[in-house]
């Protein structure tokens, strides 16, 4: 699902924080279905995030920074290293920032797959 980057920000911000934790949720579901690969479970990433106080989802933006890097090299695009971005990014308290990121590429992504 293609996202609006203004909304996604508005969102963040008006929610103070619930749409992120959405976030997190979804696009771990949205890049199953885009990969037709369900081997990771959205439900066990958005506990463990919350369980950890943060410290899963670190490794989580690398995981699905991952993936897409994966999808992109499989749809022929330009493969970027947002596996190594994002997490530094969350790292320095900076993951609205990754989450902007990933929702970006994913919608590349998204366009990418609709014209392929």
């Amino acid at each position: 699902m293609k996202r609006n980057l203004a909304t996604t920000i508005l969102l963040m911000i008006f929610t103070c924080g619930l749409y992120y934790v959405y976030l997190i949720y979804a696009i771990s579901r949205e890049m199953n279905e885009l990969q037709y690969d369900y081997r990771n479970d959205p439900t066990m990433d958005l506990l463990l995030s919350l369980i950890t106080c943060g410290i899963y989802h670190i490794y989580w933006y690398y995981k699905i920074g991952k993936q897409i890097e994966n999808f992109q090299y499989d749809l022929g695009m330009r493969t970027s290293s947002i596996s190594l971005l994002c997490p530094i990014l969350a790292v320095f308290q900076l993951g609205f920032i990754s989450m902007l990121i990933l929702v970006s590429e994913m919608n590349h992504c998204i366009d990418e797959k609709e014209y392929y």
